[in-house]
């Protein structure tokens, strides 16, 4: 008579006798294939976007955040939590910007301790040009090898991964 019970769960990773732990086939094809995904497509989006603007993906995230604040501005402390870098890096790169007129950096009027950085018109101007190329690289890179099945899986497992991780932040 065949069981009825469904199998156990396979399990994440094994470790052979010389002590070296291996992923299944199912796990690695999950977790390295995100892992290598992310390095291509940071790789590939980052040389365009150095190319065609002189910029990184960090860069054009903080001129993003910033191009969609209020009066296109923040305090570079909010930045570094929205971007998920340390106060130091956003500050190295906002140095940068500023450099390139993209941003102004200022103290903050209710706190002088703070620095604001504001969007400049020229920093308005290229994040347009630089988002216009971002996007359809992205949606030609990534998108455009999803079906909307896909799209929504991913959509709905990453939402949960990122919520679980907010959730989870400080223990």
């Amino acid at each position: 008579m065949a069981s009825t019970e469904t199998p156990p769960p396979e399990t994440p990773f094994s470790v052979g006798s010389d002590g070296v732990a291996a992923w299944s086939a199912l796990h690695a094809g999950a977790w390295i294939g995100l892992l290598e995904t992310y390095k291509r497509l940071t790789r590939e989006l980052d040389a365009e976007l150095d190319a065609k603007f002189g910029l990184t993906l960090s860069e054009l995230e903080l001129l993003g955040r910033l191009g969609a604040a209020p009066g296109r501005q923040l305090r570079l402390t909010s930045l570094a939590a929205a971007c998920g870098l340390s106060l130091s890096r956003v500050s190295r790169l906002a140095a940068g910007l500023e450099r390139r007129g993209l941003i102004e950096r200022r103290p903050s009027d209710d706190d002088g301790r703070a620095v604001q950085a504001q969007l400049t018109a020229a920093g308005l101007e290229l994040l347009r040009d630089a988002q216009e190329v971002h996007f359809a690289s992205v949606k030609r890179t990534f998108f455009d090898h999803l079906d909307e099945s896909e799209l929504r899986t991913l959509s709905a497992v990453f939402a949960r991964l990122a919520h679980h991780s907010t959730q989870t932040d400080g223990v």
